[in-house]
């Protein structure tokens, strides 16, 4: 398969491994009016736009009975509004905190970029927050052609194809078919598929691995193992097409794809 363009998401795929500063943000943020969210409803639909994310979590019942009992408030659209806010005022404190380059992502972008493969990548995140990490991480060599918002797209989000398919207008791609969309995310991986194109899953600090790279390190290979089919399972379950433990993985068989093309 000629690859015409890889198509990335940012935290728990390329930065950030295990995906903490959203999960991070949202804990404080929803700490701060008193409500405790779990991290398994944080993660459970991560890769969502953030508003349409805090419209989720308010929706959980146990969330939606404190506000109204603490704060005689629902899911209104001010409310959405107000905690937003809140949450990208402190998510922006914590992005330079999270902004390194996952292992093996450096070495992926530097064939991509010797080989002339386009990439971009699409995000929950908004243009202010893309402005804080994008001079972050071209420090270290990662420069993504394009990098589309929801803002772009009308605010229509993961799962929604529009993100995928504005980026892919952007990077001049004529075939969906040729293209990877990488991702750490049930919503990423439908996201693609809507949009036409491969959908990637990858494993090791990936949000659905929920894991920070510490402690990961500290698990014996045993564990590790047992925690990377099940979320090759996520994967499998949700439509990927393509599912590698790394970013190294990745780029092997990106190369495994380009020396069949010269091939031929």
């Amino acid at each position: 398969m000629t690859i015409e363009a890889v198509i990335f998401d940012w935290a728990g795929t390329t930065i950030d491994y295990g995906s903490r500063a959203p999960l991070l943000a949202f804990k404080r943020t929803f700490a701060d009016y008193g409500v405790v969210v779990s991290e398994d409803a944080i993660r459970k639909d991560m890769g969502l736009d953030k508003r349409v994310h805090i419209r989720k979590l308010l929706g959980d019942p146990d969330v939606a009975a404190y506000f109204q009992e603490r704060h005689q408030q629902l899911a209104t659209d001010e409310l959405v509004a107000e905690i937003f806010a809140r949450f990208k005022a402190t998510l922006l404190q914590i992005l330079p905190e999270t902004a390194t380059l996952k292992p093996g992502v450096a070495s992926l972008i530097a064939f991509l970029t010797a080989n002339h493969i386009p990439y971009g990548t699409t995000s929950g995140y908004d243009a202010d927050m893309l402005a804080t990490l994008l001079p972050l991480v071209a420090t270290r060599g990662y420069r993504p052609q394009v990098n589309i918002t929801s803002e772009q797209t009308n605010g229509n989000g993961r799962p929604d194809p529009a993100m995928n398919r504005l980026a892919m207008l952007q990077l001049g791609v004529h075939d969906p078919a040729r293209v990877l969309i990488v991702g750490d995310t049930v919503n990423d991986v439908l996201a693609a598929q809507n949009a036409g194109a491969n959908a990637v899953g990858i494993i090791e600090g990936a949000n659905l691995l929920a894991l920070s790279q510490q402690e990961w390190d500290a698990l014996p290979a045993t564990a590790q193992q047992q925690h990377r089919q099940a979320v090759r399972t996520a994967y499998a379950n949700a439509g990927a097409d393509v599912i590698v433990n790394s970013a190294a993985d990745l780029l092997e068989l990106i190369k495994r794809e380009c020396d069949l093309e010269a091939a031929q």
